[in-house]
């Protein structure tokens, strides 16, 4: 049996998405045939869209890794029409299941303060 035969992952979880920069996803653009996501990502770009469907197969997702990249993707959302689903937000938080303190013992001084 293989593993994807019983894991289905339907969303992301909080510890999961906490970690990530400002990411989102696009439920009507495929991965598997990139054709809507390279138009998104032509209006990224500013570029005049001539053809703005396509075939589609699996979702499209976008990083935004500084605020500037957030300002280029809401301004194609715009030009597009379409609108992105808020994954994880910029602030990439630890997961709650996180240890934060280190179970490394903390090192000793010697006699002579080694």
């Amino acid at each position: 049996m293989r593993a994807k035969e019983f894991i289905v992952e339907r969303a992301f979880s909080g510890s999961k998405s906490s970690t990530m920069p400002t990411t989102y996803t696009y439920p009507e653009m495929p991965s598997a045939d990139p054709y809507k996501a390279y138009r998104f990502a032509m209006a990224m770009a500013n570029h005049e869209l001539k053809h703005q469907e396509g075939p589609t197969s699996r979702n499209a997702v976008i990083v935004a890794y500084s605020d500037g990249d957030d300002e280029i993707i809401k301004a194609a959302e715009k030009r597009t029409g379409r609108k992105g689903q808020l994954v994880s937000d910029k602030k990439s938080r630890e997961p709650n299941e996180t240890e934060t303190v280190s179970p490394v013992a903390k090192p000793k001084r010697n006699k002579y303060g080694v």
